[in-house]
C-alpha cells in the first residue's frame, strides 16, 4: 500500500466504527424495509459478496440470510462460493443460468432489422463483445428477484465505490439491487472491514476478476485498485497518465450513478 493510501486508512478511516455502523445500518433497513426478510446475496466467491453476507449475518442472524450461486454452466470457483456459505453457516441454492443466457443470444443472434420504409428485412441485429458479456449479469439479478419473491426477500448490490466510480457495473446487473452495503467504500475499505470481520484470507484477497471476461478487474482497468482508491480517497495519483484513465472512466460511465432522467410536465 503506497503512503498516501496508508496514512489515509491510519487516520481517516474509523474501521471499527464503520464496520459496526453499517451492520446498524443493515438491521435498521431490514426493520424499516422488510421486517423479518431474509437477504438475498448472490455469492460469487469474491471479496465483496463475501462481505456482504458477512455483514448481513452480523445484522439479522443466519437464518435470515440466503446465498445464491449462478454458474453460466460453469464456474471455475464454484467451490470457494460454496465455501463461504458454509463458513458463514446460511442456506444457499445452485441455479445455473446457462440456459437463459444461451436462450438470450440465440434469440439475439436470429432476430432481423427491418426496414424502415420497406418494412423489409434489411440485415441480421448483430452483437458486440460487450453486449454479449453484459447478457449474464442481468439475467442473474433476474434470478436472484426470482428467488427472492419465493422467500420474501430483499436483494443485496454488492458493488463498492471503487467499481462505481469508474462505471465497473452492469446497468439493471450488478449495478441494482434493493439495499446496498458497499456502494460507498473502496476496494480498500471493504478489504479491511473483512479482516475486522474476520473473513479468511482466502476469500478477501483472492484477485478480483468479474468471471466474465476471464481478465482480472486490473486486467480490464489498466491500473491498480491502490491507484484508484488513492485518487478517490487522497485526490492523488502519482501517474498521471493513469489518473486520466481513471477520470476518463468515471466521466463516460457517470450516467450509471445518476437516477434515471424523468420528463416532469408542468403542473397547472
Amino acid at each position: 500500500m503506497n503512503k498516501k493510501l496508508q496514512e489515509y486508512m491510519e487516520h481517516s478511516f474509523d474501521l471499527a466504527a464503520v464496520a459496526e455502523a453499517n451492520i446498524k445500518w443493515i438491521r435498521d433497513w431490514f426493520e424499516i424495509n422488510g421486517k423479518g426478510a431474509t437477504a438475498v446475496i448472490g455469492l460469487s466467491g469474491g471479496k465483496d459478496s463475501t462481505v456482504v453476507a458477512t455483514l448481513c449475518v452480523k445484522a439479522l442472524g443466519a437464518d435470515r440470510v440466503f446465498g445464491v450461486l449462478m454458474p453460466d454452466h460453469k464456474q471455475s470457483d464454484i467451490d470457494v462460493s460454496m465455501g463461504v456459505a458454509a463458513w458463514l453457516g446460511i442456506k444457499h441454492a445452485v441455479v445455473d443460468v446457462g440456459a437463459a443466457t444461451d436462450g438470450v443470444k440465440a434469440g439475439l443472434a436470429s432476430a432481423d432489422m427491418y426496414d424502415r420504409e420497406a418494412c423489409a428485412i434489411d440485415e441480421k441485429l448483430g452483437e458486440t463483445k460487450q453486449m454479449l458479456v453484459n447478457i449474464a449479469p442481468r439475467v442473474r439479478m433476474t434470478t436472484l428477484y426470482a428467488v427472492a419473491a419465493t422467500m420474501n426477500g430483499r436483494v443485496s448490490n454488492n458493488s463498492n465505490r471503487s467499481e462505481r466510480y469508474v462505471g465497473y457495473s452492469t446497468i439493471f446487473g450488478d449495478g441494482v439491487g434493493d439495499f446496498s452495503p458497499l456502494a460507498n467504500l473502496t476496494v480498500t475499505e471493504v478489504v479491511s472491514i473483512g479482516e475486522y470481520l474476520g473473513v479468511p484470507d482466502e476469500y478477501i484477497h483472492k484477485a478480483p476478476s468479474d468471471g466474465l471476461t476471464g481478465k482480472t478487474d486490473e486486467d480490464n482497468f489498466g491500473f491498480t485498485y491502490e491507484e484508484l482508491d488513492t485518487l478517490i480517497l487522497t485526490g492523488t495519483c502519482e501517474n498521471e497518465q493513469v489518473k486520466q484513465l481513471i477520470e476518463e472512466r468515471h466521466r463516460n460511465n457517470s450516467f450509471k450513478l445518476k437516477p434515471m432522467p424523468m420528463f416532469m410536465k408542468e403542473m397547472e
